[in-house]
């Protein structure tokens, strides 16, 4: 489909050059928007669209690149919602013939199967009407709405995050950790959405509920800019704030993995700070799932780096070995996987033995079955011990999930530089994904009434926030 619509672009059909003005223009050939950087509206029959140039928002970042963002703007503002990336040099089909733009924008039938074609030329966008019968009309966004108000409420929002944290984002003190902590503990001890297992404990899983949008979160790895990006996302914050929406971390948010820093653990211990204060903030929206780093166990580590035993060893010597012990306990109070009525989730994988409800439930009573869900690896060449597609089978069975519900791991990115991987190993509906790297994160959330992957660009933040004034 994408050499198709280069064909539509660069045939027959002269490209003219059109300048955006607050009066739509109607399009009825092939033009080049000339928007010196400001945002461009759309509207395809009862639909309304907006594309923004995509760039960082902190001074110390780099060059913002070409990228522009599709969105529906009376979702994409307004709470979590999904929404397309049109990269330097990629031509996208608009209409209800896309699929995944169709699972974004739940086109209305006025948008056509073959509205249109979208082209990033360097930077610019190209839009080719595809359909004579239906009109589109193009404009500057509404006053008010253009770029530097985008930017204005990403800045509202980490500044807000600030104030939760309590500013700066720096490692708080010992006392001020530890009563964090305690208030965390308290919170697990009795925490919202998870059975009680045989011990009328909260037990291992996460029973989350389906009016509530979720935002999902892979493994982190101490990445704070990662985190702040996340967090700081337009309508997300406020959505969570509202009630509206949940955010679910599915393990690993501590331990750097990036060359040089496996030893470093200050960033840890300030992921963690920061998590427990979101937690303690949102103790009904914010929820945390076991990790193989979420342990002090001596086998974990990353290229002979024994990094659950040097954090250990850092928080004993920064906090304090009364934190240290409340932190393993910490770890030992995590769910370990997650359902609701759009997917399942765990750190590793599905288990590869036999289980049930209650028995998932019942973890401390099947201490090798915890185990494998944050253990486990997807099956691959060099890995046949791994699981495979009858074990996200029998994984949904046991969970009583219909065939098709998603399953979100992480655990096992499948290549460097990659953050999403949908149908991993050939498994209908079995995704991983991965939210630590530097130059490329990842989340799904829910859009319509499917999960959908969002990658954004890494970027720099943590020093940025910390010098913002106070609003």
């Amino acid at each position: 489909m994408l050499k198709t619509i280069r064909d539509l672009i660069s045939g027959n059909s002269k490209v003219s050059n059109a300048t955006l003005a607050p009066d739509p223009k109607l399009v009825t050939e092939p033009i080049r928007i000339l928007s010196d950087g400001r945002a461009i509206e759309l509207v395809l029959g009862k639909q309304t669209l907006r594309l923004y140039p995509e760039g960082p928002i902190s001074i110390c970042a780099k060059a913002g690149g070409k990228d522009w963002i599709l969105v529906d703007p009376d979702r994409f503002f307004s709470g979590v919602a999904g929404f397309a990336r049109i990269e330097c040099g990629q031509a996208v089909l608009v209409g209800r013939d896309n699929e995944l733009l169709g699972r974004i924008f739940d086109f209305p039938k006025s948008v056509m199967r073959r509205h249109l074609a979208l082209v990033n030329d360097d930077g610019e966008i190209i839009i080719k009407p595809l359909d004579n019968d239906k009109r589109t009309y193009v404009s500057s966004v509404p006053e008010g709405a253009d770029v530097d108000w985008m930017a204005a409420r990403r800045l509202k929002n980490l500044r807000r995050l600030r104030a939760i944290f309590g500013s700066p984002i720096e490692l708080l003190p010992p006392e001020q950790a530890m009563a964090t902590l305690e208030e965390v503990q308290t919170i697990l001890a009795d925490e919202a959405y998870r059975p009680p297992n045989s011990l009328n404990r909260p037990g291992a899983l996460l029973d989350l509920p389906g009016e509530l949008t979720p935002i999902v979160v892979g493994d982190i790895h101490a990445q704070l800019d990662n985190l702040l990006k996340i967090l700081s996302l337009d309508g997300h914050l406020d959505a969570l704030e509202r009630g509206d929406a949940y955010l679910l971390f599915l393990g690993d948010t501590v331990h750097r993995e990036g060359e040089g820093e496996l030893e470093e653990m200050d960033s840890s211990l300030l992921t963690l700070d920061l998590l427990f204060k979101l937690k303690v903030h949102l103790p009904r929206n914010v929820f945390f799932l076991r990790g193989n780093h979420e342990s002090f166990d001596r086998e974990v580590g990353k290229g002979g780096v024994p990094q659950a035993r040097l954090l250990w060893q850092h928080t004993r010597a920064v906090r304090g070995k009364k934190y240290a012990k409340r932190l393993a306990e910490y770890f030992d109070l995590l769910a370990c996987l997650a359902r609701s009525q759009d997917f399942i989730a765990c750190h590793g994988g599905p288990p590869r033995r036999k289980a049930s409800l209650r028995s998932l439930i019942d973890i401390h009573e099947n201490p090798q079955l915890g185990h494998e869900l944050v253990w486990n690896r997807l099956r691959r060449t060099g890995r046949p011990d791994g699981y495979a597609k009858r074990d996200v089978k029998t994984f949904r069975e046991a969970l009583g999930a219909k065939k098709d519900t998603p399953v979100i791991v992480s655990h096992t990115p499948l290549s460097a530089t990659g953050t999403t991987w949908t149908d991993a190993g050939e498994i209908p509906g079995h995704h991983i994904m991965f939210s630590a790297n530097p130059e490329k994160l990842a989340i799904f959330v829910r859009s319509g009434c499917y999960m959908i992957p969002l990658e954004f660009p890494g970027e720099p933040l943590l020093d940025f926030v910390n010098a913002l004034e106070a609003d």
